[in-house]
C-alpha cells in the first residue's frame, strides 16, 4: 500500500501545472520549427520575433502521442516552416517554455492540447 501512495504522488508531481502561469499568453506569427512527436510528451519548438525583430524560440510540451491523437492530431499536424499562431500557459519563470492550450492554423483550424478546458486547467482564468 505505502508504494501505491508513493507511486500516486509521484505520477500528481510529473502532471502538476505549479510551473506554469494560470493565465494564456497567444504568440502571434510563430514559425515552427519541430514538433518532437514523442513520449511521454509532444513538444513544440517555434520562433517569434518581437517588434525589434529579435528571434526568442520557444518549447512547450503537450499531452502525449496517444492523447493529442485522440484529439485530431497526427506526426505531421505541423511542419517546419508553418506559420501559426499559439496559445500557451507560459512559464512562471520567466522562460521561453510553456503548457500547450491550441495551435491556430492559417486556415483558422484549431489543434487543441489533450487537457485543453480539461482538470486541471477548466478553472484557469481565460484571456
Amino acid at each position: 500500500m505505502v508504494l501505491v501512495v508513493a507511486t500516486g504522488s509521484d505520477v500528481l508531481a510529473h502532471h502538476s501545472t505549479a510551473a506554469y502561469d494560470t493565465k494564456t499568453i497567444t504568440l502571434k506569427n510563430a514559425v515552427v520549427k519541430r514538433l518532437v512527436w514523442a513520449n511521454p510528451h509532444c513538444v513544440v519548438w517555434f520562433d517569434v520575433k518581437d517588434d525589434k525583430g529579435r528571434v526568442t524560440t520557444w518549447g512547450v510540451e503537450s499531452g502525449s502521442p496517444s492523447a493529442l491523437t485522440r484529439v485530431g492530431w497526427h506526426r505531421n499536424s505541423l511542419k517546419s516552416g508553418d506559420s501559426i499562431a499559439i496559445e500557451i500557459y507560459p512559464a512562471r519563470n520567466g522562460a521561453s517554455v510553456g503548457r500547450l492550450a491550441k495551435v491556430v492554423l492559417p486556415g483558422g483550424k484549431e489543434l487543441l492540447d489533450s487537457l485543453y478546458k480539461a482538470t486541471p486547467f477548466e478553472t484557469i482564468q481565460r484571456k
